[in-house]
């Protein structure tokens, strides 16, 4: 009976992480040539914490061995480490709780970080800013033709965090995104408008200006971002009808 309801808890756990452009119910695929089957697990590993957040709960590496002790328990056949009969709900409460006060300490710190990042920037010359605490730094003007808050705009763009660490980055993919001004964070709505096609900008986005105390997944809450974006083509006046691109919104 334990057995059977482990197998459940992985099928369903497994059922929850399907790989892009793949449908739930395909046949396993044929090893590609380009990966090997050594490649293909450890990228299913990948999936796995990125499905469950473990990045985000900031689990050490005398966890993560913990974790696969557990998982070897399964692929062994021996039995788990409680009665899941019992632990089931205990395991949900206690990643929830430690998930809450992850991001509490998460906040705090970037809060502080953000205070502490902003007033370097105050009185420098080199760095203009908007009434709303939006920094900003023009690194190419552009042409005079400039979007208004109610266009949709094509931009490539990079985002970091205060700490230079990359989270998004349209050049990587090789793909420019398309997106409505109004329809993104503020910080966004209130800089790309600051260039004309052609142009590049630096924007220094206090959290309140872009996903706040909730954060996104992949940006921790309270987190203050830097982008730099390229303005390619203002698309025209949004008609609802694109497709929002990656960025948060």
């Amino acid at each position: 009976m334990k057995k059977s309801t482990a197998t459940v808890l992985l099928l369903a756990l497994l059922a929850s992480v399907n790989l892009p452009g793949q449908a739930p119910d395909s046949p396993l695929q044929e090893e590609v040539a380009e990966f090997t089957s050594m490649e293909l697990i450890e990228t299913w590993g990948y999936l796995l914490a990125e499905r469950f957040n473990l990045g985000g709960l900031e689990v050490t590496d005398a966890e993560i061995e913990v974790i696969v002790r557990g998982m070897k328990k399964f692929i062994n056949s021996e039995d788990p480490p409680t009665d899941l009969s019992r632990s089931i709900n205990p395991v949900q409460n206690y990643w929830l709780q430690r998930e809450g006060i992850v991001r509490e300490d998460q906040k705090k710190r970037n809060e502080e970080a953000e205070v502490e990042f902003f007033d370097t920037l105050v009185g420098r010359p080199e760095y203009q800013s908007l009434a709303t605490g939006l920094f900003f730094q023009i690194l190419d003007p552009g042409s005079n033709e400039k979007p208004s808050k109610n266009d949709r705009v094509r931009c490539h763009y990079v985002g970091t965090f205060l700490d230079g660490t990359e989270f998004d980055n349209s050049y990587k993919r090789d793909e420019s995104s398309d997106f409505s001004l109004a329809s993104v964070i503020a910080g966004w709505t209130q800089g790309v408008p600051l260039i004309g096609v052609g142009g590049k900008v630096r924007l220094y986005v206090p959290a309140r200006l872009a996903y706040g105390d909730t954060g996104r997944s992949g940006v921790p809450p309270a987190s203050a971002l830097i982008f730099e974006i390229e303005l390619i083509e203002i698309i025209g006046p949004d008609t609802g009808n694109s497709t929002l691109p990656s960025i948060p919104q």
